[in-house]
């Protein structure tokens, strides 16, 4: 049996219209793309149609009426269900729709949907976000994907519509895998930098003049250039996740194994305090 046909991308259908999928849907309904949305919550749907997107009455729906589904949703048991539940995307997904998994989950998650989407003409692709919820209110998020490339090239128009860059990196699943290499960098910068400008405040030196310097010196990151904007609201998941995938792999991380639990004492009064 040859590969299935890949549908043109004219309809987006969104399932999951919280803080990063209800920006991504709003995006994408302002650049005028057609947007089915559906959200277990009545306050999530009435923002959707608020944002300008057809709300659907569940995750079949939305399916049956889109070309591309972005599926943003928390993990991996809401991955599996909202894919191969009763209910399912797979349960109404015409032949070549493609599926878009957002959420961070495992890549062994990402793999199992693409091979049971297969047997149903459908393409699965995990597309991790990268940027947090900061690119999502800019239309500026970074994605990171995992799949064949001509399934992901087939969703770039609708990816620009809320993302500024699209890096293809490997096959179904190498998405997460690239953002979680990301989120360890960057939670690893966060604790370093908070570390380092505690002790310089400490003996005297004001921290807001110190990262003007740092920031162009060799010590330089991001998270210190952008120092005081964080949220973290990710950092356990992200690290739990890390260290599952390590562990699976056969990887000692002790460095990122240390870091868990201080991130888990860090507040964002915390990085406030040394503006």
């Amino acid at each position: 049996m040859g590969e299935a046909e890949i549908r043109t991308v004219e309809t987006i259908g969104l399932i999951g219209w919280g803080r990063m999928g209800g920006m991504m849907g709003t995006f994408a309904a302002r650049a005028g793309w057609p947007v089915v949305a559906y959200d277990a919550s009545e306050e999530a749907r009435a923002a959707a149609a608020q944002a300008g997107a057809t709300v659907a009455g569940g995750v079949a729906e939305v399916a049956a009426s889109s070309d591309l589904v972005l599926l943003v949703v928390v993990d991996d048991a809401q991955v599996k269900k909202a894919i191969t539940g009763p209910d399912g995307i797979l349960s109404k997904a015409r032949p070549g729709t493609i599926v878009a998994i957002c959420p961070s989950v495992r890549p062994d998650t990402c793999t199992e949907m693409a091979d049971v989407a297969a047997g149903h003409g459908v393409h699965v692709i995990d597309v991790a976000l990268v940027g947090g919820e900061r690119g999502a209110e800019a239309g500026a998020l970074k994605l990171m994907c995992g799949g064949p490339s001509h399934v992901v090239d087939a969703c770039l128009k609708a990816f620009a519509a809320f993302a500024i860059n699209v890096c293809h990196v490997g096959d179904v699943g190498a998405g997460q895998v690239a953002k979680t290499a990301n989120n360890l960098l960057l939670w690893s910068c966060i604790r370093a930098n908070y570390e380092a400008l505690t002790l310089a405040k400490k003996l005297g030196v004001d921290p807001g003049k110190l990262r003007a310097f740092l920031s162009i010196g060799s010590g330089a990151n991001r998270p210190l250039a952008e120092w005081g904007a964080q949220r973290l609201r990710w950092p356990k998941k992200d690290l739990e996740v890390a260290l599952a995938l390590a562990e699976d792999a056969g990887v000692h991380l002790p460095f990122i194994e240390a870091l868990q639990p201080l991130m888990g004492e860090l507040t964002v009064e915390d990085l406030a305090d040394l503006r």
